[in-house]
């Protein structure tokens, strides 16, 4: 195992950081509201900061901009040194990534934005100073940090993907008239979930799109996903799955549904899902909801089943059950299980932590999850005060669900 290797999995394994999490997150909400400027127009072009340090620090800068950044069309303007790009000095990163995005070395004419992708008091200061909207994209300053990417995207290109009203139609379109949804997430009781359930809207996420089996036998008419960067990040792990989602979505016809935030990354990374993907607006903060025609919106839940398949399935159907959501035991060391037929290898999941440390080490597991356990019992209590009808379909940790039918799953797990 390498040394990269040992850090990342450190990073995901390894003591928990309560305090230095804290004040990571109140510096990078600092650092947003300090590069938050007016925006006209269009920058003339992207000015990176501050210049790399070195040859595998221009390839991790090289294969995230090529990630996230892809296709906008602005020029990119990065000073100093220019290095030769070897995708083996960043192995956890998918190879195609690593090559030249469209760095320029002379500063083009024009009016600029700044994008930190390195915090130092030098980009600090001129951060601060920036008359024109300012990025810190340091993968290293918080675990939400690197998102930023996503934002600035959003903020200088136009949407290529369908507007929210057709992304409905769509959806209602292809289930037709439906009264029931299965839900099937991606825990060790999927295992022991019916597939051959009969419901009309049919919903999966996640890994499960690398078991042809599963997929072909359950035949999800949606399929979910909305996690930066186990989904959306330059890592060998997020690469493969976009290839294995638009191999699953082709087999069994189905949708791709995924939040705005992430939609033009994705599609300049895999354009073969264009007339696949519905992209349906997240918001921060509000009422729990569904999407509707008056308010087409959800609520950014943290997590894919909150965030999407839950509304989703409260979009198009009236008696939803659940099933493959397990939860967390407390003696456990990471978010949750998964079921090993649909996770990938340990080799793969060790690309993600090597590429995002960060994202795995300012987190507290079990923090995350009793906010998801309160989540879903709110989510599911607005739509039974709607009239629909909730139960769960296997064994279950999680409160919500024990709630409505589900039995402990030790049996399961022995």
């Amino acid at each position: 195992m390498s040394a990269t290797t040992d850090r990342g999995s450190q990073s995901a394994y390894g003591r928990r950081r309560p305090l230095e999490t804290r004040a990571r997150i109140t510096a990078y909400r600092g650092l947003r509201v300090a590069g938050s400027r007016y925006q006209r127009a269009f920058p003339d072009y992207l000015e990176f900061a501050p210049e790399v340090r070195d040859e595998a620090e221009f390839a991790d800068l090289s294969a995230r901009v090529n990630c996230y950044l892809r296709g906008i069309d602005i020029p990119l303007y990065l000073p100093g040194p220019h290095f030769s790009l070897k995708p083996e000095l960043v192995p956890h990163f998918d190879r195609s990534l690593v090559a030249d995005p469209g760095w320029i070395g002379d500063r083009p004419a024009g009016e600029s934005q700044l994008v930190v992708h390195r915090v130092t008091p030098q980009t600090l200061r001129r951060l601060v100073c920036s008359p024109t909207p300012a990025w810190t994209v340091s993968e290293t300053l918080s675990r939400r940090s690197e998102e930023r990417y996503f934002d600035l995207r959003n903020a200088v290109s136009w949407p290529t993907y369908a507007p929210v009203e057709v992304a409905l139609d769509r959806l209602r379109e292809r289930v037709g008239p439906a009264h029931d949804a299965f839900v099937l997430a991606t825990g060790p009781s999927a295992s022991v979930a019916n597939l051959d359930d009969s419901a009309d809207v049919r919903i999966t996420c996640n890994s499960a799109v690398r078991d042809r089996d599963l997929i072909r036998r359950f035949r999800p008419n949606i399929i979910c996903f909305t996690d930066p960067v186990f989904h959306f990040g330059p890592s060998r792990y997020a690469a493969e799955f976009r290839r294995d989602a638009v191999r699953a979505a082709e087999d069994v016809d189905a949708l791709i549904v995924c939040g705005h935030r992430f939609a033009g990354a994705l599609l300049d990374l895999e354009p073969a899902l264009h007339r696949r993907l519905v992209v349906i607006p997240q918001q921060d903060g509000g009422p729990w909801r569904w999407p509707t025609d008056r308010n087409p919106t959800v609520r950014q839940g943290g997590n894919v089943m909150t965030t999407l398949m839950l509304p989703i399935a409260f979009l198009l159907a009236d008696r939803v059950k659940i099933a493959g959501a397990d939860g967390r035991q407390p003696q456990e060391k990471y978010f949750w299980r998964h079921n090993p037929q649909l996770q990938y290898s340990d080799e793969m999941m060790k690309t993600v932590f090597d590429s995002h440390p960060s994202f795995f080490r300012y987190i507290d597991y079990r923090d995350y999850y009793d906010e998801y356990c309160r989540s879903l019992e709110d989510l599911i209590q607005v739509a039974e005060q709607a009239g629909k009808l909730v139960s769960a379909a296997t064994p279950s940790w999680i409160p919500a669900l024990r709630r409505r039918g589900a039995p402990e799953p030790a049996s399961v797990n022995r």
